[in-house]
């Protein structure tokens, strides 16, 4: 037993839950044990971030300060760059094509894609999220288990999952399934925490990426493309990012200090300015180590 006890430090999960190891040193894979049944687990999403209001509409003036910002730091700044190509999933250079976000949530990315010229559809078992990807954003979305969909086979030029393969309680049937509706010549974009991140070393069982009870299955840069080979696709590429890195710490740090550190003002420019000093930590560590990015990210195709 790897972790034993941990309680839901960012929504309030009942119950506490514990995390195993494989005890192969070059394999890395965690889970959950016990895992929630299926039936049960919907439980653990009642008042995660999918469901909080949506932040109000920013002035035309500050937005478009905003976005000018983030253009000129995307311009000088690595980081921030990196950061731009994982919120597209590495897909923003890409060729436009009919694309499915497996977890769509509430579809605020598959709306930045299809402002990209992509051809956007969404699955989500989340009620609520889906209802906010069709209502406000006027995406695609599908509601249920992507086996219990049925879209036909070879249907998508492009299907990403950002961190939803760790929710999975068979990873392996999960891909299965995407390369069965996959194109032949197209590609699989997968983003999950990395159990060999940094952070982890970092935080131990207060590490951000750990989120149970909803995470289930946690990989390492070896495992991920082991499962992929499994579901029988190929892969193409696979490696970690420290881009979100600041977030990871920040979560870690309102799980550690059980929220108390962060809930005044001091407490709030104290997590951020450590989120930020964690950060350029994780990316030093990161080019010293390649395989300790807070995020795995594989591409495959069928």
């Amino acid at each position: 037993m790897l972790y034993e006890n941990l309680a839901d430090g960012l929504f309030g999960a009942p119950g506490h839950w514990n995390f195993k190891l494989c005890p192969s040193s070059d394999c890395g894979l965690m889970w959950l044990d016990p895992i929630p049944v299926e039936q049960d687990i919907g439980q653990a999403y009642a008042q995660y971030y999918t469901h909080a209001a949506l932040p109000t509409r920013t002035p035309l003036v500050l937005g478009a300060l905003q976005k000018g910002l983030s253009a000129v730091l995307s311009f000088v700044d690595p980081v921030q760059r990196e950061r731009e190509r994982l919120s597209l999933m590495y897909l923003g250079d890409s060729k436009p094509g009919k694309l499915l976000d497996v977890g769509c949530g509430d579809g605020s990315r598959l709306a930045r894609l299809r402002a990209l010229g992509w051809d956007v559809h969404g699955q989500d078992v989340d009620p609520d999220a889906v209802a906010r990807a069709r209502e406000t954003f006027r995406v695609d979305a599908h509601l249920g288990p992507l086996e219990d969909i049925r879209f036909s086979e070879m249907s998508f030029d492009c299907i990403i999952l950002n961190h939803v393969i760790e929710h999975a309680h068979d990873p392996v049937t999960l891909l299965t399934e995407c390369r069965r509706i996959l194109k032949r010549a197209g590609l699989l974009v997968v983003v999950t925490p990395n159990s060999r991140s940094f952070g982890h070393d970092h935080f131990g069982p207060a590490w951000r990426g750990l989120e149970p009870p909803r995470h289930i299955h946690l990989f390492s840069p070896q495992t991920l493309p082991t499962v992929a080979v499994r579901a029988g696709l190929a892969v193409r590429r696979s490696w970690t990012t420290a881009a979100n890195a600041g977030t990871f710490g920040h979560g870690s740090l309102v799980i550690r200090s059980a929220g108390h550190s962060t809930s005044n003002l001091s407490g709030k420019l104290f997590s951020r300015a450590y989120a930020l000093g964690y950060l350029y930590r994780s990316v030093f560590e990161h080019v010293r180590d390649r395989d300790s990015g807070e995020e795995c990210v594989l591409q495959a195709t069928r």
